[in-house]
């Protein structure tokens, strides 16, 4: 019995509910058709009266004003009598013409009358005027006077009249704002009734399709961005036919930057709003979007990978990403790596082309990222070659393939040398491997925290070798990776290195990147306080390239800045020279220590020289020198400091 009683209730509430949309529908008829003709009633006379006498009076102010100019012309003989005259008598013509155009809307009356008054006198002193103006000129100021007076009166009954058709408008705009005011009230009240009658009777029947339709949509779909997910990707690859279609597999780099700075919500909202940036630049190119997990997406294009609207819209994508997100008030700046195959040339099934287009997309994000990899079998065997260099690297320390070369540094201001830099290099098989290829490789694989331990072990034993050879005390400076500083053991592997080397750690210099900055940089900059407190000098190293903010720089216990090579190789440009110059006094103002690396030339030295900074280091001055050799250049120049 009770739903029976139940969906009697509900069938006499959409009765009611009907009943009063009904009413409410009629009502709103009536009062809108009421409305409309007292709008169009009070309209007609504005237009054809208020309105054209609106602009009549700015035509007759026109005339009138034209009319003063000739005179004031004639006064100081800017004209001939003659154009005078010619100017005089098309003056009284249009202000005639234009008291024609108002008397329909002004009638006879008063106002019409002063209107013609005061423009007859003015009329009546022109002959004066004209007798005066070569005869007697202070004759004819007088008259002038006269007539500007008499201007300046009829101006302010023009405004008057001008003022009074404004407040008619306005009068009338108000009544009909109210007019469509109390008419919206009502189609609110109408729109409530209708929706929520509509909304009752749909509820019941929807709930169970809304329902099913939302389960069926989670199944196949990411519940965070709402784009198809992994399994929805494979399917759809499945079921497509044998035609030529090109998959891309994209990342947003350095994605978990944002989730470490500002935590995993924000990184959350930030991701649905890139999700959708890309779902619409992929979808306006005929692209399928997937994401298939964490800042990882999939591109489905059925094109040919030659297709030059592939390229296109591949463009278009990266563009979309590149520019800033704002988040909250925070301006998000952030990349797309992508990684393309072509059906059927890279790949004959989903698995292959799959393993394939991720073999690109991580060649892509090796070169740096925010670029685009066409897959090629090099690919594969590349990927190889660095597993193979990865096991290698592994066994580098304990084999003693591993050394450093130090590069001298050299003061502007006396030309003698301040210290060493300790490079790191890799000797395997009696050939040296270049770093910008084990580097990046220790980097990626978190062996580079090892290998920094050694490189620190190495460069304070050398400090002492050198000390204890020469009896002079020799600067060192090392290179600290982020994620060697940002180890649990960094702190204490120095403080126990300093100690059983005994080495003035005032000898020791850390060079570290801006990027240190990335992850915690309030803990960062904890760190850097406590190495300062070692007695440790700190450098900031590739200054200018990072990412973090300069509010950051004025809390750092830094005795250097580092002026990038990038920069020192391109001052020949006016913007990198500014910006060296630029950096040579934010540092002297911060009251550190300014050294540029990269001089390779006796230009370069001296505009550096020229712009005050401090130290440099490059080719120019010397090589990267294996210690022995590096000891020969220490002894030399303390024979020439000597002499």
């Amino acid at each position: 019995m009770k739903p029976i009683a139940s969906s009697s209730k509900s069938r006499r509430l959409i009765y009611v509910l009907l009943l009063l949309v009904i009413v409410a529908s009629v009502t709103l008829s009536l009062v809108m058709e009421r409305t409309a003709h007292n709008i169009r009633r009070n309209e007609t006379p504005l237009l054809n009266r208020t309105i054209p006498q609106m602009r009549y009076l700015g035509d007759f102010e026109s005339a009138l004003l034209r009319y003063q100019l000739a005179l004031d012309k004639r006064f100081t003989n800017s004209i001939t009598p003659g154009r005078f005259q010619f100017l005089e008598a098309m003056g009284r013509g249009e202000l005639d013409a234009t008291l024609a155009q108002l008397r329909p809307s002004l009638g006879d009356g008063p106002e019409l009358g002063a209107l013609r008054d005061g423009y007859q006198r003015i009329i009546a002193l022109t002959p004066e005027f004209e007798r005066q103006v070569d005869r007697d000129p202070a004759a004819a100021r007088a008259v002038l006077i006269r007539m500007n007076d008499e201007v300046k009166q009829l101006r302010l009954r023009l405004d008057g009249l001008q003022q009074s058709v404004e407040d008619a408008i306005y009068d009338n705009g108000t009544m009909a704002n109210r007019a469509i005011g109390w008419i919206t009230g009502l189609v609110h009240v109408f729109d409530v009734l209708a929706l929520v009658t509509c909304l009752f009777m749909l509820y019941h029947v929807r709930a169970r399709v809304r329902v099913e339709d939302e389960l069926s949509h989670q199944a196949r779909h990411d519940p965070l961005t709402g784009l198809a997910h992994r399994r929805s990707f494979e399917a759809r690859l499945a079921t497509l036919p044998p035609a030529p279609h090109v998959v891309v597999l994209g990342t947003i780099d350095r994605f978990s930057r944002i989730i470490g700075g500002f935590g995993h919500a924000f990184g959350d909202r930030v991701m649905i709003g890139l999700a959708e940036r890309i779902r619409g630049a992929a979808e306006r190119n005929g692209g399928e979007v997937f994401r298939l997990d964490g800042a990882n997406f999939a591109i489905l294009y059925q094109m040919e990978c030659s297709d030059l609207a592939l390229a296109d819209a591949l463009s278009v994508l990266r563009d979309e990403v590149r520019n800033p997100y704002d988040c909250e008030g925070h301006e998000i700046y952030t990349t797309l790596s992508l990684g393309a195959v072509a059906y059927p040339q890279h790949g004959a099934n989903p698995d292959a082309l799959l393993r394939n287009a991720d073999a690109a997309l991580q060649a892509a994000r090796k070169a740096g990222g925010d670029r685009l990899e066409i897959y090629s079998q090099q690919l594969n065997a590349e990927a190889g070659e660095r597993l193979d260099m990865e096991a290698l690297l592994r066994h580098a320390v304990e084999r003693d393939e591993l050394e450093l070369h130090y590069q001298p540094q050299q003061a502007l201001t006396d030309g003698g040398l301040i210290g060493f830099e300790a490079l790191l290099r890799w000797r395997r098989l009696g050939k040296l491997i270049s770093p910008a290829e084990f580097i990046p490789l220790a980097e990626e694989s978190g062996l580079i925290v090892g290998i920094g331990s050694w490189v620190l072990e190495e460069a304070c034993r050398q400090i002492s070798v050198w000390q204890a050879e020469t009896g002079q005390r020799v600067s060192v400076a090392v290179n600290i990776s982020p994620r060697q500083f940002a180890a649990p053991g960094f702190l204490a592997h120095l403080e126990n290195l300093l100690a059983s080397t005994h080495v003035d750690p005032s000898c020791l210099e850390l060079e570290i990147t801006e990027s240190v900055m990335v992850e915690d940089a309030e803990s960062a900059i904890a760190l850097l306080h406590r190495l300062r407190a070692l007695g440790l000098k700190l450098a900031i190293d590739d200054f200018g390239t990072g990412y973090s903010s300069l509010a950051y720089l004025s809390r750092f216990p830094i005795d250097k800045l580092k002026i990038d090579q990038s920069f020192v190789r391109n001052m020949h440009v006016s913007q990198q020279s500014a910006i060296v110059q630029a950096t040579i006094s934010l540092g002297h103002a911060l009251g550190l220590t300014v050294i540029a690396e990269g001089v390779e030339s006796e230009t370069q030295r001296a505009m550096l020289s020229g712009w005050r900074c401090d130290e440099i280091q490059g080719y120019y001055y010397s090589r990267p020198l294996p210690a022995a050799s590096a000891l020969n250049f220490l002894e030399g120049s303390l024979q020439l400091q000597a002499a």
